[in-house]
Order: C-alpha cells, then structure tokens, then sequence
C-alpha cells in the first residue's frame, strides 16, 4: 500500500472518529436557539467585518516595510505617502465596522433570536426584537463618558464587551418574548393595519424592558455592568513568564475568542507589562551577545503557536460549499497578513461547537508541541519587535534575529494547524453541504408550483 492510501485511510478512520463520536454531541449543542442566533449575526458581520480587516491591514502596510519590519525605506515611505490622505476614511471603516462590533451583534443576535420566536408567535417581531436588543445594550452606555473619551468607545462598544452585549441581548428579548406571550400589550381593533397594530403591541413591552436595562445600566450606583463582567475575564489570566503562566493565558486567549470576545486583549491587558520586559530584555541580550533570557514571550507566541488562520482559509478556499470557498477566497489574502476576523465570524469559529476543539484544545496542544521542542533548543527564541501585520514566517526569521529554523517551524505550525482542522472542517462541510441541497430542493419545488 502507498504512503498516499495509508494517509488517506488514516484521514477516513480520523474523519469517522470525529463524524461518529466527537460530532453528535457538538452538533445537538449547536442546535441551541441562542448559538443558532448568534451564529447566524456573526455570518451576517462578515462583508462589515471583511471591510474592517481591510482596511486595518491598509493601514499597516507602511509598517512591514519600516524599520521594525523588512526596512525598505523607500519602500515605505512610498506606501504612507498613498495610505497617509485617505487616512481618515479608512480609519473610519475600522471604527464603524470592528470598533463597534458589539454594537452590531447586539442588534442582529436579537433580530435572529426573535425570528426564532415568531415562529411561534407571529406577535414576536424579528425587527423590534433586534432593536430592543441594540437598545438594551446601550442602556448600559455612560454617555457622558462616551463623549468625554474618545478611546473609550472603542473599548466598550467593540469587540472587549462582545459578551455582555450577547448577554444583554438575549435577556433583553426574552423578557420582551415572555411580555407578549403573557398578553401584557395594548389591544388594538381589527381594523386598524397590522403594521400600526404591531407597533402598539410592543409598546409596553418595549418600554419595560428599556426601563429595566436602564435601571441596571445606570440606576445602581457605583455599579458599572459590562466594566464588572469585562474585569472578571480579565482577571481570569494569571501573569507571569513560565511556560505554564503562558499556556494557561493562551488557553483563555483561545477560549475568549471562541466565545466571541477578543482574546487577545484581553489577555494582554494583563499580560503586557511582562510580555514588554521579556522582550526589552532579550534584545539587549542579543545586542551585547549574551544568552536569551526568555523563550515565551507575546511574539514568541504569536510567531510559533498563534500563528494564523490562513491554513482554515485554505480549507475554505478548497471547500465544495459555496460559502465557504467565497469567504476563502475573500479571506485568504488578510490572513497572510495575520487579519483573522472574516475567518473567525464569517464561517464561523466563534460559537461553532465543531470548531471548538480544534480551535481551542487543537490550538493549546500546539503550545505544548512548541514549548517541547524550546525545551529541546529547536525553537529559536525571539530578539526583536516585528509589526503584527507581517506574514508569520517572514516575521519568525526577522524576529529571531534571522534564524533560518524559525519560518521553518512557522510553516511546520501551519501545516499542523491544517491536519488539526482538517477532520472537523469535513464534518462542517457536509452538513452545509446537505443544507445548500436542501435550499435547492426547496427552490426547485417552489418554482413548479
């Protein structure tokens, strides 16, 4: 038997494993009404989030060129003078798109959850659910201090307070549900049209559960909602420089972000002050040609474990579900610059019970892959800040201090985050694959009707 027909029947009895075994209990969670909305407003952000990301890496180019990156000058002095005009514009499209991405998600998580009600109850309107579910997340918004702090919006609007706008969402269009399940509504004729009829029935719902989220929001002294739930994730991460300290913050990195908070942030917020000292101190070991003191720093991380998720945009570029290979396809080039938003919310990892493992478990075990072969002198450590938007191998090997073995095992990472996700990604893409058939299906008998 070839090597090619034994990987493949390795890969079939793996894919088997993972269809029979691990899936069933993942795909029953991922019915839940709450993941089903949540899931359906992270694909809907996808052309926003794209717009974001592109924007983003437009604004960085300048810096792969600069002198923390490949030192082109010319080069990059090339690239501000074309970038630096539309500066404004662009940063304006980050603003409305990634800075304000809990805003968005508390609108369109509380239109999909009301279109799952009014399925059963036609009074449960898709359209006021999704305000009420917007509206409801504001009402926890100081806007005096909003107007005060213009850092501040992008904090508490953005992707930081992801999870308390989901939270406040769905409770805020439960209550407005259970409001018009129990008849707590004006009565309007039947004469009157049902577009203003309706409006009057979420009359007084609406204005409870405003009430309600505002005395919450900003009725409780000293009380502030989302700044107590964001300090608890936060406070989650235990600092420090050991390998263990490092994985056990990488793990809520992973973990954050599958739940549809930034991670990484938030980790950082925390970690930065020692992720800074590391590596201060390893540059000016490298410089005066003393021994690295530190192995796990923030680029360290970023340049052997984290990565990228261009190996999950290969996987869509070459899937068989149309969605996916289009979001590949529109993804792929940001995730050589490191963007990863488009992949994690439009196909989606967030909240995606069959990405959980590979993309949370599959990820940490990687950090142990490489934290064994540090241990083992095999990974080189790193010596030098390089911006985060440059390719992962060209800024392994510049960051080591040009160390040919570094983009060798940034690639080998690749190539494993592929094989990691792999299995999972095929059980994914046959259940979209039967439900675009089944779309088809529904269309066709539409249409000799």
């Amino acid at each position: 038997m070839t090597d090619s027909k034994q990987k493949r029947k390795f890969l079939d009895r793996l894919t088997s494993f993972v269809e029979n075994k691990v899936a069933p209990p993942l795909v029953s969670v991922s019915q839940v009404r709450y993941l089903t909305a949540l899931q359906d407003a992270f694909i809907n952000l996808m052309p926003l989030m794209i717009i974001g990301a592109t924007a983003t890496l437009i604004l960085n180019l300048a810096g792969l060129f600069g002198e923390t990156g490949i030192n082109i000058p010319a080069l990059a002095n090339g690239i501000s003078a074309v970038v630096e005009p539309c500066r404004p514009w662009l940063l304006q499209l980050v603003f409305i798109s990634i800075n304000l991405l809990a805003l968005w998600v508390s609108m369109l998580n509380g239109y999909y959850l009301g279109t799952f009600y009014h399925k059963k109850d036609h009074n449960v309107s898709p359209i006021v659910s999704g305000v009420v579910g917007l509206a409801s997340f504001l009402c926890f918004i100081d806007w005096a201090k909003l107007s005060e702090n213009f850092d501040w919006p992008n904090y508490v609007l953005g992707s930081p307070s992801m999870f308390g706008a989901i939270f406040i969402s769905i409770g805020a269009v439960e209550l407005y549900r259970f409001l018009i399940g129990k008849k707590i509504t004006i009565k309007m004729p039947d004469s009157v049209p049902p577009m203003i009829a309706n409006a009057f029935t979420a009359l007084i719902p609406v204005t409870i559960v405003f009430v309600i989220a505002s005395i919450i929001g900003m009725g409780i002294p000293d009380f502030d909602f989302l700044s107590v739930l964001n300090n608890v994730f936060a406070k989650l991460v235990i600092g420090g420089s050991s390998f263990i300290a490092q994985l056990l913050g990488f793990f809520l990195d992973r973990l954050l972000w599958f739940v549809g908070l930034h991670g990484s942030n938030i980790v950082s917020s925390i970690m930065n002050p020692i992720w800074t000292q590391e590596i201060t101190e390893n540059i000016n070991a490298y410089a005066n040609g003393q021994s690295i003191p530190y192995m796990f720093t923030e680029q360290w991380i970023n340049f052997y474990v984290r990565c990228s998720v261009f190996p999950v945009a290969l996987l869509c570029v070459r899937s068989k579900v149309k969605r996916f290979k289009v979001l590949g396809k529109m993804a792929l080039p940001g995730t050589i610059f490191n963007i990863a938003e488009p992949v994690m919310y439009g196909l989606p990892i967030v909240l995606n019970p069959l990405m959980f493992i590979p993309w949370v478990i599959g990820f940490t075990v990687l950090f142990v892959f490489d934290g064994i072969l540090a241990a083992l002198g095999l990974t080189p450590p790193i010596v030098a800040m390089v911006v985060w938007t440059m390719p992962v191998p060209i800024a392994s090997f510049i960051g080591s201090g040009f160390n040919l073995l570094a983009p060798v095992i940034s690639i080998l990472n690749f190539v494993l985050i592929y094989l990691i996700f792999l299995p999972f990604f095929r059980i994914y893409e046959k259940q979209e694959l039967a439900r675009e058939q089944e779309e088809l299906s529904a269309e066709a008998k539409e249409a000799s009707l």
